[in-house]
This record gives structure tokens, sequence and C-alpha cells, in this order.
């Protein structure tokens, strides 16, 4: 386990130094500042939450997909040679991967929560420990629910090319997400879970209208908090899953 534990460890600090001058932690910084940047401020004296809808029904998925298949595009480009010069398994590497963009999605998420904290300070009510807590709470939570993106996103990269590595994750996440309203229990279908988890957070309907336009839908969404949880658990759980066949489909792959 030790041995594991430290061979994700070297894998996941490959994927850092990689990156440390490359396009994906630019990508993930820059692609979340401009809707925060814009809404995050307060209109006399409220704090409007539309913006944050605006990153993670949009910008998040666009900033994602990009990011992923930059890091898988990374390996390919040397045919594997810094993964096989690593010594460890493959199918831990590809753990390393998927990992590594997860942490860069966490990254976008904060940007994005550190920008509306800084603008609460600036509210009729400032910094107040329920309201920070209730922003985090909706940072993580658009982390996890983007979360089935990432392998998706590493396997078809490695596959098929990049192409097929931003776009095919990228439209089924875009289509999922917008067509929510079709599906029976939204919160249980990763797309579409996020889109409407975060209303259970923020004060924003899936739509990008505050709360206050529909409190029947709003309440209805947001009520139900065992189904958010559930929710947040497939979403993690096709996480995993998926990185756990890429894992597989990695470690037996001839292209090396």
């Amino acid at each position: 386990m030790t041995g594991e534990k430290g061979g994700l460890l070297a894998g996941l600090r490959a994927e850092a130094l990689k990156s440390r001058h490359a396009a994906p932690v630019r990508l993930a910084v820059l692609m979340a500042l401009p809707m925060p940047l814009l809404g995050a401020m307060p209109y006399r004296g409220v704090q409007i939450f539309s913006a944050w809808n605006y990153w993670y029904a949009l910008f998040l998925p666009v900033s994602l997909s990009l990011v992923v298949a930059c890091v898988a595009r990374a390996d390919a480009r040397t045919r594997m040679r810094g993964l096989l010069g690593l010594g460890f398994p493959l199918g831990r590497a590809w753990w390393a991967k998927a990992l590594w963009c997860l942490a860069l999605c966490t990254l976008s998420n904060l940007v994005v929560f550190g920008i509306y904290l800084a603008g609460s300070a600036f509210s009729s009510q400032g910094l107040t420990a329920a309201g920070t807590l209730t922003m985090l709470l909706c940072a993580l939570a658009n982390t996890v629910t983007a979360a089935w993106m990432i392998p998706a996103g590493l396997f078809l990269t490695a596959r098929l090319g990049m192409l097929a590595g931003i776009f095919c994750p990228l439209a089924a996440q875009l289509v999922g997400g917008f067509a929510w309203s079709l599906v029976p229990l939204p919160q249980l279908f990763p797309p579409s879970a996020s889109m409407v988890i975060p209303t259970s957070f923020i004060p924003v309907l899936p739509s990008g209208e505050p709360l206050a336009a529909d409190m029947a839908l709003g309440g209805a969404l947001a009520a139900d908090g065992m189904l958010t949880l559930a929710g947040l658990a497939v979403c993690a759980l096709a996480f995993a899953a998926l990185t756990t066949a890429g894992a597989a489909w990695f470690a037996r792959s001839e292209e090396r």
C-alpha cells in the first residue's frame, strides 16, 4: 500500500512539473476569472450570483475540457516516454493524470470562490461564516459534478485525438446540463446535476435567474438534501468508475 501511495504521489508530482510552465494551470486560472470578476461585486449592497451560474454552466465545462485534453496530449506528444521513465504501473499513472486534472478543476472553482468571497466583504451583510461556508460548498459541488468529464476526456484524447477529447465530453455536458428539466431526477445524472445541485447552495436557478424569480422551482430543487447528497455521491462514483476503466485500458494499451 505504501508503494502504491508513493507511486501515485510520484505521478502527481510528475504531472505538476509537466504543467508548471504549460497551458493547463494557466487555463484553469484564467478561464475562471471573467465571470466572477464581472459579477462578484455587490449591487446596492446585495451580492448577485448569476455570474457564478454562467461559470459552472458554460465556462467550467469549456475550461475543464481544454485542461484535460492538454494534460493528456502532453504525454501523447512524447509517446509516453515520461510515464515509462517513472517506473511504476501505467494504470497508476492514469490515476495520477485524472487526479491532477481534478486538482486543477478544484483550483478553478476556488478562484471563483475567492473572488466572490472578496466581493462579499462589500455587501451589506459583509463577510459571514455561513455565507463563506455556503459558497465554499458550492465551489466543491461544482468540482464533483463536473468530475466525470475528466476520465472521459483523457480516454478520448488518448484514443481518438485532441478534438474528440475536447468536444465529445463538452457536448455531452452542455446538452445534458441544459436538458435538466427533461430528466426525471436530474440530481442523479452528472451532466444535469451540475446545473441543479448548485441551487441547494447559492440562490440561483438553473436558468441563471435569481431564486426569487421562481421560488416554487428553486424550493423544489433545493428542498431535498438527501437527493443532493445522493447526486454528489453518484458524480463521485462516476469519476471513480470511469477513471478505473480508463486505467485498465491504458495498462493494456500497446500504444506506448
